[in-house]
């Protein structure tokens, strides 16, 4: 049976107001709920390297640009040693990407109701895990829903600052992370294909493309002059997507799980619509882009919530829809049930994410169901600087003078270079990924902490450059976590066989350890 469409306001593109109201209640009651989980998660191992990255500002670093590290380094400033600056901007985007939503619902004729529902949409969906933590998801995300609200109300209004604001936007998006550039040639190959081929006539257009092109210039001269890293972290995030995520089948499976049940469904509505639908036709370019995002990514192996940006569009477009139908003279009573069960379910959902972290004395036990959630309930960073401390300040005095630590892995590095300024540790370095450019090893350093995994060829390779290696401690706590507390050397090194200014460029590595 085809559905009806009634001839509503939303209909006939005569809007009722925009929702403030509702959508800055349901958003903020929904951060504030969420707030209560954000300053209670322990620190998480990104969020350590963010800091790390702080303390050594630059126009890019490997795998990210320069936003995150300076609000790290602002929230450090703030407050030393709190949790709560660096979980704030996530709860404040996680507002903005709500209303975000909201405001599409609103450019397609939703009725005020429905815009908060859509509102409703973003933060009682698993993507919230971005954002109570201090990540570049939930930045990357919030841009890339504010550059496809200016296309919407462009293609509604046709103001065209709205395009060069939409240019700003993407030219600061880049300083966080290059995926923006996946989001400008899926949205333009829609435009081609489908229209409005009108926009590429607009100068305003070239000009905010200008700047993002005048914007990408300090990273792209950095990556240049480090021999392109981006690209070998592409190639790493791949493999480990491959290896250890379920691959290509398991990145279509979390892009079904991240929008929830009520994201779920209106993103389901709004696919639709913009296939069937009068009133969402002129917005078929952003369904193209969609589609292209998501192949894009699962061809490339990337990670699920590199298409996570589309998402609100897509709640917005399944409020509009939902708002059509439900303005029929007989809107179906499975259809009011299924709506009803999905914000219920979406409730229970938020209930559950504002519970976290987990008490550690659910997962004492091997056997209990909680085990799964450790990494909620668990804070082992600690622990593993605690093990690195006490290896370091067993060292004779003669040794401890110019001895540093090798961490197998970016995370460790970032705790240790963390913990290491309350209880002391000697300069951190580490071969994997963004740490390994923060610079070498002396070649004055004889000793050398090396933290590594029981397993891989990483650990093999950094031993076999020393004259004498001991294995000073290890952690193995069964309910500990890989690369924290669980199946970790802590090995003492001394007498390099050459100079670590020789050695450390055969010793990088992109692949998160421990590999065969």
């Amino acid at each position: 049976m085809t559905p009806t469409y009634a001839t509503t306001p939303e209909a006939t593109h005569t809007r009722e107001p925009f929702a403030w109201r509702g959508v800055l209640l349901v958003s903020g009651l929904a951060a504030l709920i969420l707030s209560v989980s954000a300053v209670r998660l322990h620190i998480a191992g990104d969020e350590l390297y963010y800091l790390a990255c702080g303390r050594r500002l630059a126009v890019s670093f490997v795998d990210n640009g320069p936003v995150v590290p300076l609000i790290a380094r602002l929230g450090e400033l703030i407050a030393p040693g709190s949790i709560i600056p660096l979980r704030i901007p996530g709860l404040l985007l996680l507002i903005a990407v709500s209303i975000l939503a909201a405001a599409v619902a609103y450019e397609c004729g939703a009725r005020p109701r429905y815009q908060i529902l859509a509102a409703a949409a973003f933060p009682t969906s698993p993507l919230v895990f971005g954002f109570t933590v201090l990540t570049s998801v939930s930045f990357d995300v919030a841009c890339q829903a504010l550059i496809i609200w200016l296309l919407v109300r462009w293609v509604r209004t046709r103001q065209d600052r709205l395009l060069v604001a939409l240019g700003v936007t993407a030219a600061i998006d880049v300083q966080n992370k290059w995926l923006v550039l996946m989001l400008a040639a899926a949205v333009g190959t829609g435009i081609l294909v489908i229209g409005p081929r009108e926009m590429l006539r607009r100068p305003a257009l070239w000009l905010g493309l200008l700047i993002l092109a005048a914007a990408m210039m300090p990273a792209l001269l950095w990556q240049a002059t480090h021999d392109w890293p981006q690209l070998a972290t592409n190639e790493a995030i791949a493999h480990e997507t491959a290896q250890t995520m379920g691959g290509q089948w398991g990145t279509v499976g979390a892009i079904i799980i991240l929008p929830g049940f009520l994201g779920g469904g209106l993103a389901l509505l709004g696919l639709y619509g913009l296939v069937r639908a009068p009133h969402l036709r002129q917005y078929r370019f952003l369904l193209v882009a969609a589609v292209l995002m998501v192949i894009m990514v699962i061809a490339g192996h990337g990670r699920s919530y590199y298409v996570a940006g589309a998402f609100p569009m897509l709640f917005g477009f399944g409020a509009s829809m939902l708002s059509t139908l439900f303005a029929a003279a007989d809107p179906r009573i499975a259809l009011r049930r299924l709506c009803t069960g999905a914000v219920v379910c979406s409730a229970a959902l938020l209930a559950f994410f504002a519970s976290l972290p987990y008490p550690s004395s659910w997962i004492a036990d091997p056997n209990s169901p909680w085990l799964p959630l450790q990494h909620y309930g668990n804070d082992t960073w600690h622990t593993l600087a605690d093990a690195v401390h006490q290896v370091a300040i067993t060292l004779p005095p003669a040794d401890q003078a110019d001895a540093v630590v090798v961490a197998a892995a970016y995370n460790q590095a970032g705790a240790l270079d963390h913990y290491g300024r309350s209880a002391w540790i000697p300069p951190v370095y580490s071969p994997h990924r963004g740490f390994a450019a923060f610079g070498t090893p002396p070649d004055s350093a004889d000793t050398i902490v090396y933290v590594g995994f029981n397993h891989g060829s990483e650990q093999r390779d950094f031993l076999s450059g020393f004259a004498e290696t001991t294995l000073a401690r290890q952690l193995t706590d069964p309910l500990g976590l890989s690369g924290q507390n669980f199946d970790i050397n802590i090995w003492i090194c001394r007498n390099p066989l050459t100079p670590m200014s020789t050695t450390w460029p055969t010793l990088k590595y992109h692949v998160a350890p421990p590999t065969p």
